[in-house]
């Protein structure tokens, strides 16, 4: 982020041991001051559990994210700290887009991310088709932005929640987000997590390719960290267990048919003709076999897993009757009873539109006094 003369704004600098913050070229180390000390907290690998949460639920919505905006987008390198909640934004010192998502079943609690305003500003501007270039000095965020922010952390955020279920095995949901904006020096832990201190802050390398290299923030109560690890730890133990219950069983019970078998076979083989000698046949190991159908099996569950998860995804329709463009002046002399021409002719199809992609065309028609589509052509 380029530092002009008379801006002071921070710059953002940050690495994987140390928050550190460049405001007006001056370096300065805050952790004695606004971070605590996680091994009081968080055991290694509870560190360990967060960071992999993180990365994989919100490492998977950057795809949501470039899917929307058209440009490639990478979040990555989880950087788990706990922090003071009346001084997270320290190292920051800019104002911030906070967007609370409510889990509301499989999970409950609140979850915070935190982008900064001109991140919005970048991201809403690529979302209506702009160039993402945004003078950094010179922007203001209004509710056009907010409402944007809203759609886009919903895609994203819904997306976690779809990577989070795989992962715990549980159906999650969560609430539509709530977006709003707040100067750093507000105490979002009064305002979102009833107060809760100290907090757990994950911050996340979010790269805009060309044109934005900046951190996303993830914001949750110590009991929201906790609930969650003991969500993936105990998903983990289970499959440990089930694993070794099998290990344990299956064994004894081959070898005891192994030896049923050969006493049986010897005895029948006594009886009915001299002894002769023979060569043991030589088979394929029956525990390996168990191996390779549980593993199958399991493949199998987590396919179908996965698959009724994604049935569950909403999915957002529109049905487009047409565009039109109008310059910025005809747009703000619109008054009650201005006509729009469209691009589109009476009778033509109009096109129906997935998550921002064109599937299909059809006709209008009129269903128990609805307007509704039937589709005649699919768009491959």
């Amino acid at each position: 982020m380029s530092q002009k003369k008379g801006d002071t704004r921070a710059e953002i600098k940050i690495n994987a041991d140390t928050e550190e913050t460049n405001i007006n070229g001056q370096e300065q180390n805050t952790t004695d001051k606004w971070e605590e000390n996680i091994s009081d907290y968080f055991s290694s690998e509870e560190v360990d559990a967060l960071g992999e949460i993180g990365n994989i639920c919100i490492g998977n919505s950057a795809t949501t994210m470039y899917a929307l905006i058209g440009h490639k987008v990478t979040i990555t390198t989880p950087n788990v700290k706990v922090v003071k909640a009346n001084r997270i934004f320290e190292p920051y010192n800019c104002p911030f887009l906070v967007v609370n998502v409510e889990f509301t079943s499989g999970l409950r609690g609140n979850n915070l991310l935190l982008i900064r305003d001109y991140d919005a500003a970048l991201i809403t501007d690529l979302l209506m088709g702009g160039d993402g270039k945004i003078d950094e000095n010179n922007f203001k965020l209004d509710d056009l932005h907010f409402s944007a922010m809203s759609e886009v952390m919903n895609q994203m955020m819904g997306t976690a929640a779809t990577a989070m279920s795989c992962m715990v095995g549980l159906r999650i949901s969560i609430s539509p987000p709530y977006v709003t904006m707040v100067d750093y020096r507000e105490n979002v832990s009064q305002l979102f997590l009833g107060g809760a201190t100290p907090l757990v802050l994950i911050s996340f390398d979010m790269k805009i390719e060309g044109l934005l290299d900046s951190k996303l923030l993830q914001l949750m109560s110590i009991d929201m960290a906790k609930t969650l690890i003991k969500t993936l730890m105990s998903t983990g133990d289970d499959m440990e267990n089930d694993n070794n219950d099998i290990k344990k069983v299956e064994p004894r019970s081959v070898n005891a048919l192994k030896n049923e078998g050969a006493g049986n076979n010897a005895r029948a083989i006594a009886k009915k003709r001299p002894v002769k000698a023979i060569r043991q046949p030589q088979f394929d190991s029956f525990d390996d076999m168990l191996d390779d159908n549980t593993e199958s099996q399991k493949e199998k569950n987590t396919e179908m897993l996965n698959f009724r998860l994604i049935n569950d995804i909403p999915l957002q329709v529109t049905v487009e009757l047409g565009t039109a463009k109008k310059n910025l002046n005809t747009v703000l002399n619109f008054t009650t009873g201005s006509i729009i021409v469209l691009d589109k002719q009476a009778g033509d199809l109009v096109e129906v539109i997935v998550n921002g992609k064109k599937i299909a065309r059809g006709e209008v028609v009129v269903v128990d006094e609805n307007y509704g589509v039937r589709i005649t052509e699919l768009i491959k």
